[in-house]
């Protein structure tokens, strides 16, 4: 979401945003007519500013549609992160906060199990944060190894070389941290082109996977993807 519509952006950048549609609630709802349960929302001005601009809008797509909702961008505050877990909303997840506050995540864990998911945007094996305009000198792996030392039970990993181009997914990468880290629910995020990509991962047991400029552009359809 971007003021207040559907947007994608490629590799992340803000300045290349492509809006698909202007009535956030009518996309959720022809997603749940296409037998979508579950939708992956993004605020991406709150991601840019730090601050949820959404969060409204966000209730409404849930109340209406009825999907399970896992929502991000901006949430820094425990105040909003527990307002919408109280709320309704069925899973946060979270990005610069887990990064920056590991003992306060470490709490959120326990007191909403299986509620909270850790985002990981990846730029060349690197953690990337604040909407993927700054980039760590942590890597991929050694931030995993912290994240389940601290409890974490699910995570998203977006490449975001692969993001929002429709060049295909890095396959190799979520095939190798399923193998190496088991015990943690991955979710493949960036890139996501061809219906082999999604049968492939659901091969190797990839827990999830989030699918959004092939959907937008037609170049394959939510009941395609859902039969796989």
């Amino acid at each position: 979401l971007m003021n207040q519509q559907v947007v994608r952006l490629k590799k992340g950048a803000f300045e290349s945003k492509k809006i698909y549609q202007t009535n956030p609630i009518l996309q959720a709802k022809l997603f749940a007519s296409q037998g979508a349960t579950h939708l992956h929302i993004v605020d991406l001005d709150g991601a840019k500013t730090g601050i949820p601009q959404h969060l409204a809008l966000v209730k409404t797509i849930k109340q209406e549609t009825g999907l399970v909702v896992q929502y991000g961008g901006g949430l820094r505050s425990e105040q909003t992160m527990i307002a919408l877990l109280n709320e309704g909303i069925d899973k946060i997840v979270l990005g610069s906060f887990a990064l920056t506050q590991p003992l306060k995540l470490k709490t959120l864990i326990q007191r909403y199990p299986q509620r909270i998911v850790v985002a990981i945007d990846v730029k060349a094996n690197r953690v990337t944060y604040e909407g993927w305009q700054k980039q760590s000198d942590l890597m991929l792996d050694d931030y995993l190894t912290t994240l389940t030392q601290l409890g974490v039970t699910d995570v998203l990993v977006t490449d975001i070389g692969k993001d929002g181009m429709l060049q295909g997914i890095d396959l190799d990468l979520y095939f190798r941290l399923k193998q190496t880290y088991p015990l943690i629910s991955i979710t493949a995020s960036g890139g996501v082109t061809t219906l082999n990509e999604v049968k492939r991962l659901k091969a190797a047991n990839l827990d999830g996977l989030i699918i959004g400029v092939a959907l937008y552009e037609g170049v394959m359809t939510l009941p395609e993807v859902l039969s796989c």
